[in-house]
């Protein structure tokens, strides 16, 4: 009776033996496991605290926790005790910024001198680590991507800078800063410096973004300047300053776009002795950013533009393509914004390209119909008179065009339509709201317009008519097109879209318009480029009221270049005139093709 008891208790407790050393987790596994539940619940200070050197620990966790930025990771303790040392294998997962995983294999052990703590020690999260790693994650994006033109020459590329910054504690020193800067940028003075100083409201504002050239003139004088930030980092950047565009911020805005599109990533723990690559995801190879801009026309156009003191702004576009080929703007007119793709003015005369166009599908006026010209006229209760009065009595269409003949076009208006300039600006692109990738544009506005002195001006470009140069330029574009209304263009293989789809003009319309354009440059106010072969063009004269001076355009065709150049406050044409016959001389758009 007695043995029997024995065996039995005997069995028992070998069973219950048995049994403990078979489970996954036993109690000496609740520090690992309190450890772990607090780290994945972000409770980095209660999961230091049950380390054995709490201090270490937390600094550890803070920096991990920066440096791996948006990644998030979490621990798995779920692996077995090894036999000899009794270290519990931990996986981690780290999921970053866009969603993708990479695991590592770690280790934790318990401490030998209090087993309700772990032994602190990094390789917890990779048994790859030591003591000195620090994480760190990147992304990894191709920055040397550059942004070309139709040719392939590149017009933004990745350039090394130098960015000058400062803060309040400067500013009795701004005027030593603007002398030292001076020899790169001229116009820098103590006030202008002071100025920008105290826009930052406190904080340091970046001054100067200087290349390496002009950095190497002024670096010297820079860092005599105690306190003043100098700091290198890369920017996009054109060639040369003569090549800048109001193009350039959105084409940087797109390949930011692209190459984070593209980017990959790596998640690394660095120490002196090396770096442990914890994860990673190469960058997707990536094509260039093609536009359809030409470097050259664009340096054309901006050197014409050199010379005019006023805001002056030249945009060329391709009439086959509606690609867009230069937009320029003078320094002046830099400081008003990117009034080349967005600044809407009267057009003045320009406009009379659409006011004649609405006639002759009107069918109220033909080229060779004879017109009145007179000095002035009262037409629907507005007094209309020709720039210096000018008179040429009864002559053809195409002459009252060519001379720019203003009363003749408030004639012609009176047996249009209401909304007929308006329905005729937008087939030609003016008045369309295009969504252009790498772009933003506004075209113009063009009243609808009841009979009276509205239309009269509106006839004339003036009264509530707008247009921005680009939205010339695509009126022209769209003429050079046949008369179908261009798409424009930035980046090669993008889709522009636009808010209409109107009928193209009859040819019968584009054929007469095209040979009014023509006797303007061969006779009429833009006679002075009647040496370039094949242009045509409309100059305008905008009044913009309260006694300031009126805006000059010319907008026109030479082959399949489109193009509008303005210049605000010039009081006539002539500036514009002059302009554009310095950029259609250029060797770079004569040549063009």
């Amino acid at each position: 009776m007695t043995t029997r008891t024995t065996v039995r208790v005997s069995a028992l407790l070998a069973a219950a033996a048995l049994a403990l050393s078979s489970c996954t987790v036993p109690w000496f596994r609740d520090a690992v496991d309190e450890f772990v539940a607090a780290f994945n619940a972000g409770d980095d200070a209660g999961a230091a605290a049950l380390s054995d050197d709490p201090a270490r620990a937390a600094a550890d966790l803070e920096q991990l926790r920066a440096g791996i930025g948006g990644t998030s990771v979490e621990l798995d303790a779920g692996g077995e005790e090894g036999e000899e040392d009794g270290a519990t294998e931990i996986t981690a997962t780290w999921t970053v910024p866009n969603g993708d995983e990479a695991t590592t294999t770690g280790t934790i052990t318990l401490s030998e001198q209090d087993s309700d703590l772990i032994t602190w020690d990094k390789r917890i999260f990779s048994t790859e680590l030591n003591g000195d790693s620090r994480f760190l994650y990147s992304d990894d994006k191709t920055f040397t991507l550059p942004v070309t033109d139709r040719n392939g020459t590149d017009i933004l590329s990745w350039t090394p800078v130098t960015v000058v910054s400062a803060g309040p504690e400067l500013i009795p020193r701004a005027g030593g800063i603007a002398t030292a800067i001076r020899p790169v940028v001229p116009t820098a003075t103590g006030e202008s410096v002071t100025a920008q100083i105290e826009s930052g409201d406190g904080s340091p504002v970046g001054l100067f973004t200087l290349r390496e050239e002009d950095f190497a003139v002024v670096g010297d004088a820079l860092r005599a300047i105690e306190g003043l930030d100098l700091r290198e980092e890369g920017r996009m950047l054109g060639p040369t300053r003569d090549t800048a565009s109001p193009v350039d911020g959105g084409l940087r805005d797109y390949w930011s776009e692209k190459i984070t599109a593209d980017a990959g990533w790596t998640l690394r723990a660095t120490s002196p002795t090396g770096t442990t690559v914890l994860g990673q995801v190469e960058p997707a190879e990536s094509e260039p950013v093609r536009t359809t801009m030409d470097l050259g026309v664009q340096t054309a156009a901006k050197r014409a533009l050199e010379p005019i003191e006023q805001p002056a702004a030249i945009v060329a576009l391709s009439a086959s393509t509606g690609g867009v080929i230069a937009v320029a703007q003078n320094d002046a007119a830099a400081a008003l914004g990117p009034v080349s793709l967005s600044g809407l003015y009267p057009p003045g005369s320009t406009f009379k390209t659409v006011t004649t166009a609405a006639a002759l599908e009107r069918g109220t006026v033909a080229p060779d119909s004879t017109v009145a010209c007179p000095a002035t006229a009262e037409i629907d209760g507005r007094v209309i008179p020709n720039d210096g009065n000018f008179a040429l009595g009864d002559v053809s269409m195409t002459q009252a065009f060519a001379q720019s003949c203003n009363t003749t076009q408030g004639f012609i208006s009176q047996d249009l339509e209401p909304d007929d300039m308006r329905n005729m600006a937008a087939r030609l692109g003016l008045g369309v709201d295009f969504t252009a990738p790498g772009m933003t544009t506004v075209t113009g506005s063009v009243p609808v317009t009841e009979p009276g002195a509205a239309r009269v001006e509106a006839a004339i470009g003036q009264g509530e008519v707008l247009s921005s140069p680009f939205g010339l330029a695509v009126m022209e574009a769209s003429l050079g097109n046949n008369g179908r209304m261009v798409l424009p263009t930035l980046i090669q293989g993008e889709e522009t879209t636009a808010d209409q789809d109107p009928e193209p003009l009859d040819p019968a319309t584009v054929r007469a318009l095209r040979a009014m354009m023509a006797e303007t440059v061969d006779s009429g106010t833009a006679a002075s480029l009647s040496d370039i072969d094949g242009l045509g063009g409309k100059t305008g004269t905008a009044e913009v009221g309260g006694n300031r001076p009126a805006h000059g355009w010319f907008a026109g065709i030479k082959g399949d270049l489109a193009f509008c150049t303005f210049v605000a406050g010039a009081e006539s044409s002539g500036p514009a005139v002059a302009a554009t016959g310095r950029f259609l001389r250029d060797d770079a758009v004569s040549e063009w093709r």
